[in-house]
């Protein structure tokens, strides 16, 4: 199990470290998501690769899956939070899951959950550039679970 959930950290941290790199937003963790303030045009800082990095592993570090669940690399995981300005999760994340079995949805939905709250609040984020990260995208890719 503890293999597994280093390659899913790797993972992780490759899709997160993509992400930032692609579109110069570095945050939220998918190139296709943006951040509020993108969608409307303004011309909003971004966040720095150590600050990505910082949130990054601080949730990889929670990250916790039952690797026994065959089919858990099918799954793909999106949890989209809203954040106060301290870094505290604000309200009730909006989880989607496709792919793979119920239960692997289930399973791999409660330990994003569980991770992304454990490692909250999120007080390595910069106050000053909050208007980037007052929304934040997660996007987990499982695919290398099964490897």
């Amino acid at each position: 199990m503890q293999r597994d959930s280093v390659h899913f950290a790797k993972s992780f941290g490759i899709c997160a470290m993509l992400a930032g790199l692609i579109l110069g937003l570095a945050f939220p963790l998918d190139a296709n998501a943006e951040t509020a303030d993108r969608r409307n045009g303004a011309n909003a800082p971004i966040l720095s690769k150590a600050e990505i990095t910082a949130v990054v592993y601080s949730i990889e570090r929670q990250f916790i899956v039952d690797s026994r669940l065959k089919d858990i690399g099918s799954v793909r995981l999106t949890i989209h939070i809203k954040l106060a300005r301290d870094g505290q999760i604000v309200g009730n994340p909006n989880v989607q899951v496709i792919g793979g079995s119920e239960r692997a949805q289930k399973s791999l939905a409660d330990a994003g959950l569980r991770a992304v709250r454990r490692a909250a609040p999120f007080t390595m984020l910069p106050k000053d550039k909050y208007d980037v990260w007052k929304e934040v995208v997660f996007n987990f890719d499982t695919s290398a679970l099964t490897q």
